[in-house]
């Protein structure tokens, strides 16, 4: 009888403590280029920052921008696409950092052969650091990064380097030996995921790639769970591409009416300004509170 006492009071309490736990919050991760980031607003201004507010609490909103990158290096940051190294790496004995790629050619390729294009945020709120190479563990990190704004064109020392330190011995990983950035691994657990992506290339210009490095990005996770696609907006991005972003993706595709006063310095472009990424935050908001993502704005 004792027993059966104690066992109802343990079970009792770790009920009250169950409860009396507040939840922990939804994550919504936020994956693109600069749009996403926030290029030329304060922090705080940005669209993931801005639909936190309008949010609240009970989820936790993570911007994973990365200015300059594109469609092929997005779904690499997420986990939607495998790379390995495009060529053996060599770390000569007493050595724990090597230089193994620039802007050009960073040293990893997807199992279809493309470039990746990283750039110096390497993933801030969501980093690629640490990045698993066979079975250990590195660190990449720029050296000389520089970026002309006039012609949009980066250049860096892209560098790896041992978590563990130099070695007495030297070092060589294979070429074709898988690479995961640990931003891969936030997607496990994520309860909503928004994509912008495209400006900086990466598709072609064929539309169907474009749709189809979108669709892996969903396909993560599942295409089941919650997730929304910002429709590009930009103005060498035509109609037709437009329409067929929509029709794929239905419901999921927020469009953007793009005018010059929501633009950064009044440019018909990509980038926004304050007023810009205020509204598209109201609009990704008002449209996953029509699918029952969450509650809708009091």
């Amino acid at each position: 009888m004792k027993k059966i006492v104690l066992a109802t009071f343990f079970a009792a309490a770790a009920a009250a403590a169950s409860a009396a736990s507040p939840a922990a919050p939804r994550r919504v991760l936020c994956w693109g280029d600069s749009v996403t980031e926030g290029m030329a607003m304060p922090r705080g201004k940005d669209y993931p920052a801005q639909l936190q507010t309008l949010l609240g609490e009970g989820y936790k909103v993570f911007n994973s921008g990365d200015g300059g990158e594109n469609s092929v290096t997005i779904p690499v940051r997420q986990g939607a696409y495998k790379i390995a190294t495009a060529e053996a790496i060599t770390f000569p004995a007493g050595e724990s950092t090597v230089k193994i790629g620039d802007a050009s050619d960073n040293g990893f390729h997807t199992s279809a052969g493309e470039k990746i294009k990283l750039t110096a945020a390497l993933g801030r709120k969501i980093p690629v650091n640490p990045v698993k190479i066979g079975n250990a563990s590195y660190r990449l990190s720029f050296k000389d990064f520089r970026w002309n704004s006039p012609t949009n064109k980066i250049s860096y020392a892209l560098q790896l380097s041992r978590d563990e330190g130099s070695s007495a011995k030297s070092l060589a990983i294979p070429a074709g030996t898988p690479v995961e950035f640990a931003s891969a691994s936030e997607v496990q657990g994520a309860y909503c995921e928004i994509i912008f992506m495209g400006g900086n290339g990466g598709w072609d210009n064929k539309i169907e790639k474009l749709i189809g490095q979108y669709r892996a990005m969903i396909a993560r996770r599942g295409e089941d769970k919650p997730y929304l696609v910002i429709v590009p907006y930009w103005k060498g991005f035509s109609q037709t591409n437009k329409d067929r972003i929509k029709e794929a993706f239905g419901r999921h595709a927020v469009e953007f009416p793009v005018e010059d006063s929501l633009c950064y310095k009044n440019r018909p472009d990509i980038h926004l300004n304050e007023s810009g990424y205020a509204l598209l935050a109201k609009l990704l908001h008002e449209r996953g509170a029509e699918l029952g993502y969450w509650p809708k704005a009091k």
